[in-house]
């Protein structure tokens, strides 16, 4: 997904890529959903991903750790990486039904 980061937006003015597995993108995807609807409200502070200073809204990751196996935390997101998230998530999913394939 792209994010927008504050400290590199005169370098990069697009965005950077930043890598999340299909699971986090589907977690941060079901949060997008759920602040649309409004069932979830934010919390001032820093976004983990672009380090905007706003809303942010909790989302569950799971993580690998080799000693625990997988271990779920919470880290809040901001709107705008919320929304790039689940772009990158539909878009995902679509090329997965579709089979996309390189040839």
């Amino acid at each position: 997904m792209r994010v927008c980061h504050s400290l590199l937006k005169f370098a990069y003015p697009e965005g950077v890529w930043t890598g999340l597995c299909e699971n986090c993108l589907e977690s941060t995807d079901k949060t997008r959903v759920k602040v649309e609807k409004e069932e979830l409200a934010g919390t001032p502070g820093k976004c983990k991903l672009c380090g905007s200073k706003t809303d942010l809204y909790p989302v569950e990751l799971r993580i690998p750790n080799f000693s625990k196996g997988v271990v779920t935390e919470n880290t809040m997101l901001c709107k705008k990486c919320l929304d790039a998230a689940g772009e990158s998530y539909v878009k995902f999913k679509r090329e997965q039904a579709h089979g996309h394939r390189h040839h």
